[in-house]
């Protein structure tokens, strides 16, 4: 990877609080909430609860992802990720760590949520936009140039 792309410098735009809407898919609507406020790049955070969940991890041999179901509702302990831009489209980038009613806890990639309710910290960063191209070393579309 080119080291200019290993550390890109932002300025911080916009700052939103959003409260996402119940039954929605949490990676689906942080996408259109991205495409609608035009927002290229940003990292986000969020708390909350989901009624249910799927979680990849991603095998590096096989370099695809496996998936863990989660069938029960779910704290969002801890939801983070990033927004850029893959095949011309905003693309989110989520990880979270979810704990069921006795505290246990599962966590990875997160691919759906379906939220009960949840909370979002969404950071805009202004420059020029990050863009994911495939990398053959890892077989992810991670940040690059086009």
């Amino acid at each position: 990877m080119p080291r200019n792309l290993r550390n890109k410098n932002f300025k911080q735009g916009r700052s939103l609080l959003i409260r996402l809407d119940h039954g929605s898919d949490i990676i689906a609507e942080m996408t259109e909430i991205a495409g609608n406020l035009e927002i290229a790049t940003g990292v986000f955070s969020a708390i909350g609860a989901l009624s249910s969940a799927e979680l990849g991890h991603y095998d590096q041999v096989k370099h695809e992802y496996g998936k863990i179901q989660v069938e029960k509702p779910v704290e969002l302990v801890s939801f983070s990720g990033n927004i850029s831009a893959r095949d011309g489209q905003p693309f989110v980038h989520a990880h979270a760590v979810l704990a069921d009613r006795d505290g246990k806890v599962l966590g990875g990639h997160l691919m759906k949520g379906c939220v009960f309710a949840a909370e979002v910290h969404l950071q805009e960063l202004l420059g020029q936009p990050l863009v994911r191209v495939h990398d053959p070393t890892t077989g992810l579309k991670l940040w690059g140039e086009e």
